[in-house]
């Protein structure tokens, strides 16, 4: 069975089943299973008359009666030559339509109609790549120059700081009441550099780990900068936060006066 692939008319199905019958029919020698089944059946029939024939006649002669001999070797011929026609008319039938549907198969699925059973298979054409350049006779101008990535843009200039020792609990980041008159200091020192950016960066001193240090540098200049946006000293787009933890000593960590220098705020006024 044979059915007609999507996109196809029944009418353009048609003409491909009227052609590629043609092409079969014309395959197995313009003849169907039938008629090569009843020419092999006439022609084991002739063969085998003549052959009983022949064989009776020399029975025949033995035995005096030649013509007797004959005709009773010419029946004999003509029905053991019919029944063997009989199968081998019936193999050649299956033979022929066998080679019958196999080329109308083919010529059905050349046209791109669908057999049940098969799949289509599409063959992609990959481009091929063109053959390397000779490198003695290329110039200097075939190669692209080397991609260069552009450097970063300058970090801002500091114009003016100020460092602010506010001496927060252990372990904490809340502002104060004992603090404000040092914060006071921050928010005069802002207000001199109006519409200018501002950052505020934390550290600590070198007790608990790097990674303890670090987050609370952190939470410790975003609270001054929330004080300081709260307070008006400055527009919030303006400002940002930092924590380096205890990266960036000013003083010794060997000593306790040391760690109290380190503990620090410092309050940057960036260029544009």
């Amino acid at each position: 069975m044979v059915m007609p692939p999507g996109g196809k008319s029944f009418e353009q199905f048609q003409a491909d089943d009227a052609i590629c019958r043609q092409f079969a029919y014309e395959q197995v020698g313009g003849v169907t299973g039938q008629e090569a089944a009843q020419r092999s059946a006439v022609s084991s029939a002739v063969i085998g008359t003549a052959l009983g024939a022949a064989a009776g006649a020399a029975i025949g002669s033995a035995s005096g009666n030649v013509g007797a001999g004959a005709a009773i070797g010419a029946g004999s011929g003509l029905l053991l030559g019919s029944a063997a026609g009989t199968g081998y008319a019936s193999g050649s039938y299956y033979e022929a339509q066998r080679r019958y549907d196999n080329a109308y198969m083919q010529c059905m699925y050349a046209k791109g109609n669908q057999i049940p059973g098969t799949t289509t298979r599409r063959v992609r054409r990959v481009a091929q790549a063109p053959p390397p350049p000779d490198l003695r006779t290329v110039s200097r101008d075939y190669y692209p120059p080397p991609y260069s990535v552009p450097p970063p843009p300058p970090p801002p200039k500091v114009i003016d700081k100020i460092t602010l020792m506010i001496h927060f609990d252990i372990d904490k980041s809340d502002i104060r009441k004992s603090d404000e008159a040092e914060l006071k200091r921050g928010i005069d020192f802002v207000k001199k550099y109006p519409g200018s950016k501002v950052r505020v960066e934390g550290h600590t001193d070198s007790v608990g780990t790097d990674k303890y240090n670090q987050k609370l540098s952190e939470r410790r200049a975003e609270a001054v900068k929330n004080y300081l946006v709260q307070e008006g000293a400055v527009d919030a787009s303006k400002i940002t936060s930092v924590g380096h933890g205890e990266t960036r000593p000013v003083a010794s960590n060997e000593t306790k006066q040391g760690k109290a220098q380190n503990r620090r705020v410092e309050i940057l006024i960036l260029s544009d």
